[in-house]
C-alpha cells in the first residue's frame, strides 16, 4: 500500500477517465482487506484499455499485472499503451494457463456481460491462489432503480451483450463455487465529472448519476479459503 498516492499521479499516466474514480475507490477499498506491503499478482478481468493495472501499480506493490478482454481494438490500445515487464494483455478465451496464480483479482462493471455467471465464478476459484481475492463493482443489478433506463441505452449503442442478474443471485452463484462471499456499497472516494451528452444519456441526470453511484453501486468481495 502506498500512502503518497493522489489522483493527479493517476492523471499523469492514464489521463482523464469516467472510471477513474470508481478504480481509486475499489483499489482502496480492497487495501482494507489484502495484506498490505506485499508485491501482488494482480488479474484485471475486462480490461478494455488498460487503464486499470498502471492505477494499481500506483498504489500498491504489482509484482505482475495481466489485464484479459475479448474486444480486438481495446485489446491492442491497452498493448500499445501500457504494456511493459509488469504488466501485459491478453485476449480472453479463458484462464486456464493461469491455476492458483493470481493473489488478487478485479473487475468493474463487467458481471452483467456475462452469460454464465457459475463458469465464471469457477473460472476464477481455480485462478486464484488459496487464500486469494476477488473484487468486483456492480451497478448494474436489477435493485438498482436506474438499472432499466442504462440497460436500454446499453443494448441500443453497444456491442456487448447485456444480462440481468440480482445481487442476491450473484452472491448464490459465487457461493456455490466455493466463495466466502462479501458485499458493500463502494465507497466513491472522489468527484464524478459531469458530461452534458453521456450523464443525461446514461444517467438520466447528474443528480441521478451521484445517487445512484453513492447507493447502488455494489461491492462483492469473493475469497477463496486457504484449505
Amino acid at each position: 500500500m502506498k500512502t503518497d498516492f493522489h489522483i493527479s499521479h493517476a492523471h499523469k499516466v492514464v489521463g482523464m477517465h469516467g472510471n477513474l474514480p470508481f478504480w481509486i475507490s475499489m483499489i482502496q477499498a480492497s487495501q482494507k482487506v489484502i495484506a498490505p506491503d506485499t508485491p501482488k499478482t494482480v488479474l484485471d478481468f475486462g480490461s478494455r484499455e488498460g487503464k486499470f493495472l498502471p492505477v494499481f501499480a500506483l498504489m500498491d506493490d504489482l509484482a505482475e499485472g495481466v489485464g484479459v478482454e475479448i474486444d480486438s481494438d481495446h485489446l491492442h490500445a491497452a498493448q500499445e499503451a501500457y504494456q511493459n515487464e509488469h504488466i501485459r494483455y491478453r485476449h480472453y478465451d479463458d484462464l486456464s494457463q493461469y491455476e492458483s496464480h493470481f493473489d488478487v483479482a478485479y473487475s468493474q462493471e463487467t458481471l452483467y456481460t456475462l452469460p454464465d455467471l457459475a463458469q465464471h465464478a469457477n473460472e476464477i476459484m481455480r485462478a486464484l491462489k488459496p487464500g486469494g481475492y476477488y473484487f468486483a463493482t456492480m451497478g448494474s443489478h436489477l435493485e438498482n432503480p436506474l438499472w432499466p433506463h442504462r440497460r436500454r441505452v446499453i443494448r441500443a449503442e453497444e456491442d456487448y451483450p447485456v444480462y440481468d442478474y440480482s445481487l442476491e443471485e450473484v452472491a448464490d452463484v459465487f457461493f456455490a463455487a466455493g466463495f466466502e462471499v462479501g458485499l458493500k456499497r463502494l465507497p466513491v472516494e472522489y468527484f464524478l465529472i459531469y458530461n452534458p451528452e453521456v450523464t443525461k444519456s446514461f444517467s438520466r441526470s447528474y443528480s441521478d448519476l451521484v445517487e445512484t453511484s453513492y447507493r447502488n453501486k455494489m461491492f462483492f468481495l469473493f475469497y477463496k479459503d486457504e484449505k
